[in-house]
């Protein structure tokens, strides 16, 4: 296809570009919950359970069995079984005999057993959905995180390359003013081991982007790594502010929303249905049975049918069902170990998240204000060396220092929402 307008081509080549290159903050969350690997798996493992629990609900129906054999004996035998008293006419014989039919079975009382596996089903995918959703959260905040990392990084090159520029620039003016005679030569060569400093670590900030998109295409399933990180309008009223969060409130949110919390309860729920089903081991098994089969040979066929109780009951097993007991109980007694540590674990990452965010609240103050003092600082020293009242060495120092206090504050800034943000992951809902 020929363009006649190169300006379409360019138009075309732009839009594309934007495309391939530029990834929101949503956008990557939506592309890892549909691209990544252990979401699909844990959705996979939920509908699996799904079914599971399915079967053991229809289990209880019972079972319907094709019947079929082909048998050749020695000498000929009766279609159906020889019933006193034995009078003409004699039924079909034949020593080739095939038997086809269907029984039915249905389970009467299983010692309860049927019951608690359906119980055991049904909290088996309340597990699976609950991992799913947990899964999805996870994938979601780790974007996010690394996402707000590279927005992060991105600001602290930006203030890198500036810190570059302004050193170039200086590098201009003390050179023209060795040239004249008006500073030092040393002065040259300090400006220059400043800048190499700092081109060093603006390459490291690079390389560190560069893992962090890696990092970002493996969750979100981009082949590129060329894409760059898109600006994300936050607003601070977005979340609540750290005086209207009640750290104690928090916890009981946590331990009633959390996803892991309620998967040991649940495991906890299915060992206690392992045990009592050990202790129903020793009642009988009872099933009703229909049996309807043709029996065919002789050149003809003769039907058969019987229903009736079928009991199972063990008398004896060496002690198989006593051990299987012990060993449920104590399985119990382990799951019940887990559902506290858990709930203890769920208290602490709540209170480091709450604390995280206040010291990610406090520095970000702390970087503001220093930023601040920082312009100042590089302003006043700037003058005073133009004046010669300044020495290089206070100059430069004030130049580093301000640029650093810029890529903290900026750095500071996006770990206050991740804060936020992984808060909100801990106690297991939005804020």
């Amino acid at each position: 296809m020929n363009f006649k307008k190169p300006g379409i081509i360019i138009i075309i080549l732009a839009l594309n570009a934007k495309f391939l290159c530029a990834l929101t903050l949503n956008e990557s969350i939506e592309l890892a919950i549909k691209n990544s690997p252990a979401i699909n798996m844990a959705d996979e493992g939920m509908v699996s359970k799904e079914y599971q629990k399915y079967g053991a609900k229809i289990s209880k129906l019972g079972e319907i069995t094709a019947i079929g054999n082909s048998m050749h004996y020695n000498y000929d035998r009766t279609l159906t079984p020889m019933v006193p008293p034995i009078k003409p006419p004699f039924p079909l014989s034949d020593d080739d005999i095939t038997n086809i039919g269907v029984s039915y079975t249905l389970p009467i009382f299983t010692g309860f057993k049927l019951s608690k596996n359906i119980s055991i089903a049904s909290l088996n995918y309340e597990i699976a959905k609950a991992q799913s959703s947990l899964t999805k959260r996870q994938i979601e905040f780790n974007v996010y995180s690394i996402f707000l990392k590279g927005l992060s990084l991105k600001e602290q090159l930006k203030a890198k390359l500036e810190q570059e520029k302004a050193l170039a620039e200086l590098h201009k003016n003390v050179e023209l003013g060795v040239k004249v005679g008006r500073y030092a030569a040393m002065d040259l060569k300090k400006v220059d081991y400043q800048y190499e400093m700092v081109k060093a670590q603006r390459q490291s900030i690079e390389n560190n982007i560069t893992v962090l998109k890696t990092a970002l295409n493996q969750l979100t399933g981009m082949e590129s790594e060329d894409w760059d990180f898109e600006p994300v309008d936050f607003k601070e009223k977005d979340f609540p502010s750290i005086s209207e969060l009640n750290l104690s409130e928090l916890k009981k949110i946590a331990l009633a929303n959390r996803e892991d919390v309620l998967i040991t309860s649940k495991k906890k729920e299915i060992s206690s249905l392992n045990y009592s089903k050990s202790k129903y081991s020793y009642f009988p098994d009872i099933a009703a049975n229909y049996t309807y089969v043709r029996s065919i040979g002789g050149g003809g066929s003769v039907p058969l049918w019987n229903y009736g109780l079928i009991l199972q009951w063990p008398i004896f097993d060496f002690g198989k069902r006593a051990m299987d007991m012990i060993s449920q109980k104590y399985e119990y007694k382990i799951a019940q170990g887990a559902e506290i540590a858990q709930k203890l674990a769920v208290n602490h990452d709540v209170m480091e998240a709450y604390t995280n965010l206040q010291n990610q609240l406090a520095v970000y103050n702390a970087a503001t204000k220093a930023l601040s003092y920082a312009k100042d600082v590089k302003e006043s020293e700037n003058i005073k060396y133009e004046q010669n009242a300044g020495s290089m060495y206070d100059l430069l120092q004030s130049i580093s220092q301000y640029y650093d206090a810029l890529a903290q504050e900026r750095g500071s800034y996006y770990s206050v929402f991740t804060s936020y943000k992984y808060l909100e992951f801990v106690v297991g809902r939005k804020l």
